[in-house]
């Protein structure tokens, strides 16, 4: 197993599959402990932005909910954000039901206002690479609207919550029309 792969997994286990009082007692990410059981997650590393639009393009060919492309070669963090919110446009308008979410070492989630969520050395401080997750834009919609209601995102400042919520929902209802 990749190193990465590795690091991912236990910053998964340790950190995104553990329950926070602060989102209504639900972990960061409440579906991941299932889809690792589920062997849904697979990987993309070091291949390069022509690797995450081949991810992209291939997706519904596999069995996976997300593909996990991680890379050390570090783009600036602007540069990959504006890159996927491109892509994400792009796959929308064409109806395509993709959604790419990034990761970057540089996003500070303290600045953001998501200290609660800040991993205390869960991760390989050795290891740098920046993530980005392909999902489907309509299960991760779908499931954002299941945690809306449970309070999951009651602590989350507008901003933040406008950004991964509010316009992942517009580019999906978009994607209907």
């Amino acid at each position: 197993m990749h190193p990465i792969e590795q690091d991912i997994r236990k910053w998964s286990h340790e950190f995104l599959e553990i329950p926070q009082a602060k989102l209504n007692g639900l972990a960061p990410c409440p579906y991941a402990k299932q889809a690792w059981l589920e062997n849904k997650i697979a990987f993309s590393i070091d291949t390069g932005f022509d690797g995450l639009v081949k991810e992209v393009n291939q997706f519904d060919s596999h069995k996976y909910e997300m593909v996990i492309w991680a890379s050390t070669e570090l783009p600036d963090v602007e540069y990959l954000d504006g890159f996927c919110d491109g892509m994400n446009e792009a796959l929308a308008t064409a109806n395509i039901d993709r959604h790419l979410m990034v990761f970057h070492p540089e996003y500070d989630a303290e600045e953001a206002g998501l200290e609660f969520l800040v991993d205390d050395g869960v991760s390989d401080i050795n290891l740098e690479y920046c993530m980005v997750f392909v999902q489907k834009l309509s299960l991760l919609d779908d499931a954002s609207l299941s945690l809306e209601k449970s309070g999951y995102y009651k602590h989350f400042p507008d901003a933040v919550y406008n950004s991964l919520v509010t316009e992942r929902r517009k580019l999906r209802n978009e994607k209907k029309n």
